[in-house]
C-alpha cells in the first residue's frame, strides 16, 4: 500500500468523486461525515485539515481526514464537532493502522467517535457506545408501530402537547429548511447559553465553529449540505433544529428550543415533524449522535456502535506523554501530590481545549 498526504484544500474534483464512490459503496460510510463535502467545509474555515490518499497498484482505495497538529499529532477531522470519524475505504484494501499512521508521517491519533466496525482499529478500543438512529426507511407508519410502550406514550403525550400549545398560544408551523440568518443566530444564542449553564465549551464562541455551521448551511447539494428545521407558535420561534445530511443520512447536530414554551416540548413536537419529514423523503435513519438521554431512548429504533481510544507508534513525544500519566497516577500516594499533580492537571486542560482549537 502507497501513502500520501495533501491539504484538503488539494482535493481535485476528480480525488472527490472516488472518495464519494468509496463512501456510497458502503452503507457503513453513510453518515455526512464521511462525505468529501465535510473535510473541505472543515477545511475552508481552518488551515490544519489534511488527507491521508490510500493507493495500491495505482489505484486510489482510501482517503483518511485529519487535523494535524506539531510534533505528527493527529486529530479527527472538525474536532470536538466530529460525531464520527474513520477512514473511508474500499472494504477489500489490504492495510493497518500502524501502516496508515507511518505513511501519513503521524505518531498519535485520539478518537473518540470512531466507527467500532472498522476492525483495523479493533485493539486499540478503550470504550464502544452507541449513537443512537431513528431508522424511518419503511415509513412512518412502521417507526410508530415499533415503538415500546413508553414510546407510544411519548407520541400520545407529544400530540396532546402540539393540542394544548396551539389552543392556549397560538397556531403552530413547521418549516423543513429556513436560510433565515436571523433563526440561525438565534440558534447559536440558545446553544451557547445551553454551553454555559452545563459548564461544557462554548464552542459558538468560536470564529471557526461558527463559520463551519454557516458554511454547511449554506450547502444545499444532491448528496450534502445542511437543514435549518425550525417550529414557530404563530410569529414565535418555538423550536429549532439543525442537521447534516448526505444521500440517505439526517444527522441530528444542534437542537435548540425557546425556553418560555419548555411546558410544551417544543424540541420534541419539532423532532416529530422531521421524523414524518425523513420518512416521506425515503430517508434511512436519523442520526442522533452518541449519548443515551431520556427522549433518544424513547425514539430510538437502535443504535450504530462507536468507540475512543488512541492510536500511536514509538516517539519521544508519546513516551513524555505516557511518563506524566504515570506521574499523575503516582502523585496520590506521595508526599509531592501538590507539585507532582500539576502538569496532569495542565495536559487535561490543554485536552480539553485541543477538542476545539
Amino acid at each position: 500500500m502507497k501513502y500520501d498526504v495533501i491539504h484538503a484544500r488539494e482535493l481535485s474534483p476528480d480525488l472527490a468523486g472516488r472518495w464519494t464512490e468509496i463512501q456510497q459503496s458502503d452503507s457503513t460510510l453513510a453518515s455526512p461525515y464521511f462525505c468529501p463535502e465535510f473535510t473541505k467545509a472543515v477545511a475552508a474555515v481552518r488551515d490544519d485539515v489534511h488527507v491521508g490518499i490510500l493507493e495500491d497498484g495505482g489505484r486510489i482505495v482510501g482517503f483518511f481526514p485529519f487535523n494535524r497538529t506539531r510534533g505528527g499529532v493527529a486529530r479527527p477531522i472538525g474536532l470536538g464537532l466530529s460525531d464520527y470519524h474513520g477512514v473511508i475505504v474500499d472494504p477489500n484494501a489490504k492495510w493497518t493502522a500502524e501502516e496508515l499512521m507511518r505513511g501519513c508521517n503521524l505518531v498519535r491519533w485520539e478518537f473518540d467517535h470512531l466507527l467500532a466496525s472498522q476492525k483495523q482499529f479493533a485493539k486499540l478500543h478503550s470504550n464502544v457506545a452507541e449513537s443512537p438512529i431513528i431508522d424511518v426507511s419503511q415509513g412512518i407508519e412502521a417507526f410508530e408501530s415499533s415503538r415500546d410502550k413508553s414510546g407510544r406514550k411519548q407520541l400520545r403525550e407529544a400530540q396532546r402537547k402540539r393540542e394544548k400549545l396551539e389552543k392556549q398560544v397560538g397556531p403552530v408551523s413547521f418549516t423543513l429548511h429556513t436560510q433565515d440568518q436571523d433563526i440561525l443566530r438565534q440558534l447559536f444564542e440558545w446553544k451557547s447559553l445551553q454551553c454555559q449553564q452545563t459548564g461544557t465549551v462554548d464552542f459558538f464562541a468560536l470564529r471557526w465553529c461558527v463559520e463551519l455551521i454557516e458554511h454547511i448551511h449554506a450547502t444545499q447539494g444532491i448528496h450534502f449540505g445542511g437543514i435549518l428545521s425550525c417550529l414557530h407558535v404563530d410569529d414565535t420561534l418555538a423550536a429549532v433544529h439543525f442537521v447534516m445530511y448526505s444521500r440517505d443520512v439526517w444527522h441530528s447536530w444542534f437542537p435548540a428550543y425557546n425556553d418560555d414554551l419548555r411546558e410544551y416540548s417544543p424540541g420534541l413536537l419539532l423532532l416529530f415533524e422531521m421524523i414524518k419529514t425523513a420518512a416521506d423523503r425515503g430517508i434511512q435513519y436519523i442520526d442522533l449522535g452518541k449519548g443515551i438521554s431520556l427522549y433518544k431512548k424513547r425514539v430510538m429504533t437502535g443504535g450504530i456502535p462507536v468507540a475512543e481510544g488512541c492510536l500511536e507508534v514509538s516517539s519521544l513525544r508519546n513516551q513524555f506523554h505516557h511518563f506524566l500519566g504515570r506521574v499523575e497516577q503516582w502523585s496520590p500516594q506521595s508526599a509531592l501530590k501538590p507539585v507532582l499533580t500539576i502538569p496532569g492537571r495542565m495536559i487535561k486542560r490543554m485536552e480539553r481545549k485541543k477538542r476545539y482549537e
